[in-house]
């Protein structure tokens, strides 16, 4: 055994690994210092997920400082972001093949597994209720500090609320003021569409932006399910609506295009035109948006114009990190690809950090894309999750100003909800009380919700 082997394991001791997690330690799964050196890169941390031997990991995602690992035995793991300590674990009860990204706010975590919705704890991970919703979700959970909605494979838009609220609707507080968390899921609203709902939903104060693979984004109300207004797309969104600022959100299309939309005039404001279809989430990082298509063509577009800086080919590359000087991406290899934010040019092919420079992080199949920071993370299924920065980078670059308003917020002087009176560009705007529109459904799910825990 090699000695490079033996500090593995030593390491890996010191984490105060689980006795049930089972991590098969290789000269390769570490990459060195020296190796990630190179490419200006250095370990942030490692956490081991505590597994069984038969046991996979099958996703990560983070939500708020916070990274979940979920596997495929129902295991619901959350780590701190910024530090990799566990926080806690959970069991899932029902084990699903397919899962998706866990989101959070200020007091809850919220995750889907099979057919069923969790709120969980977010300080102990203690189930606070548990929701059958009697078919498969098809999209990540997201929340704000009202409600949490996820969207399902029927097509459905489904919404909770989540705090306690008396005969007049309004939220009740304890002695503090402080609202107090329903016990149970307490049906909010649906919106109907066609075809399955995978784009996560975008909570924007008031309203709620969502899109479909009918082509359309849904801006309705979130607190009644009235619609506001449609952006029409000729192509299904699929991907992630991403925001900009209090009031700005792009629309990722397989029509090729990403729009450019204004949340409370309902004015596109500008199109930009990829070349192929967009299936990835737009990384809004200062005041570019980065747009990456199907073609492997990767374009740095200016918030406020929708003009290209700069466009450059990635082979298919998903990005994962934006630092102030550099994208990262995951090549299809999962070797790392490193290109100059300024200028698009790349600094690092998949071939150069992985022959090269000697980075060999092909044991990590599972990443995902940070919208928060400049920090990278990525996993192996057999449970060894790791974060990397940039050499010298002890705090956090956030890629939005953490004091900014978040999306939604509406102005002190106020800001109508109403669309404007002209058609903005290509008549993307759809009036929202056409025959084609969504249908809410106002009667609750037949499915019940688990008994109130004690």
């Amino acid at each position: 055994m090699t000695r490079r082997i033996v500090l593995g394991w030593a390491f890996l001791a010191l984490l105060g690994t689980a006795a049930r997690a089972q991590i098969p330690i290789s000269r390769d799964m570490i990459p060195t210092r020296t190796a990630l050196g190179r490419v200006g890169l250095e370990r942030h941390w490692m956490a081991v997920v505590p597994m069984e031997p038969t046991e996979k990991l099958i996703e990560i995602s983070m939500a708020d400082n916070l990274v979940f690992a979920q596997t495929d035995a129902a295991m619901f793991h959350t780590f701190d972001a910024e530090t990799g300590r566990r926080l806690w674990s959970t069991h899932l009860k029902y084990p699903a093949a397919d899962v998706f990204p866990a989101s959070a706010n200020s007091r809850m975590v919220f995750v889907s597994n099979s057919n069923y919705l969790y709120a969980l704890d977010r300080s102990t991970g203690r189930t606070v209720w548990t929701e059958n919703l009697m078919t498969l979700p098809s999209s990540p959970t997201a929340c704000d500090e009202e409600r949490v909605m996820v969207g399902l494979s029927t097509g459905l838009l489904r919404a909770f609320s989540l705090y306690q609220r008396d005969e007049k609707g309004l939220v009740v507080k304890d002695s503090a003021g402080q609202p107090i968390l329903a016990g149970r899921a307490r049906f909010a609203w649906n919106w109907q569409t066609s075809g399955p709902l995978t784009s996560r939903p975008v909570p924007a104060g008031r309203l709620v932006v969502f899109g479909g693979s009918d082509g359309r984004a849904y801006v309705a109300l979130s607190e009644t399910p009235k619609m506001v207004y449609r952006i029409a797309a000729e192509g299904p969104i699929s991907a992630p609506i991403s925001t900009y600022g209090t009031r700005t959100f792009f629309v990722p299309s397989a029509d090729k295009n990403v729009y450019s939309v204004d949340l409370f005039s309902a004015t596109v404001m500008w199109t930009f035109a990829s070349g192929a279809p967009v299936l990835q989430e737009p990384l809004v990082a200062g005041t570019d948006v980065y747009v990456s298509n199907t073609a492997g063509q990767l374009s740095a577009v200016q918030v406020n114009t929708g003009s290209p800086r700069w466009s450059t080919p990635t082979h298919g590359g998903r990005i994962m990190a934006v630092s102030p000087k550099r994208l990262y991406l995951e090549s299809q290899d999962d070797d790392l690809f490193i290109i100059d934010r300024g200028t698009g040019q790349i600094v690092f092919q998949p071939r150069d950090t992985y022959s090269r420079a000697g980075l060999n992080l092909r044991a990590y199949d599972l990443s995902l894309t940070n919208t928060s920071n400049d920090r990278l993370y990525m996993a192996s299924k057999k449970g060894l999750i790791f974060s990397l920065r940039e050499v010298g980078q002890t705090q956090p670059q956030p890629l939005r100003d953490p004091k900014a308003p978040p999306f939604g917020t509406i102005s002190p002087e106020g800001t109508s909800m109403e669309p404007p009176s002209g058609p903005p560009s290509r008549s993307l705007l759809l009036p929202a009380g056409e025959a084609e529109e969504p249908k809410p459904d106002e009667g609750a799910p037949t499915g019940e919700a688990a008994p109130e825990e004690k």
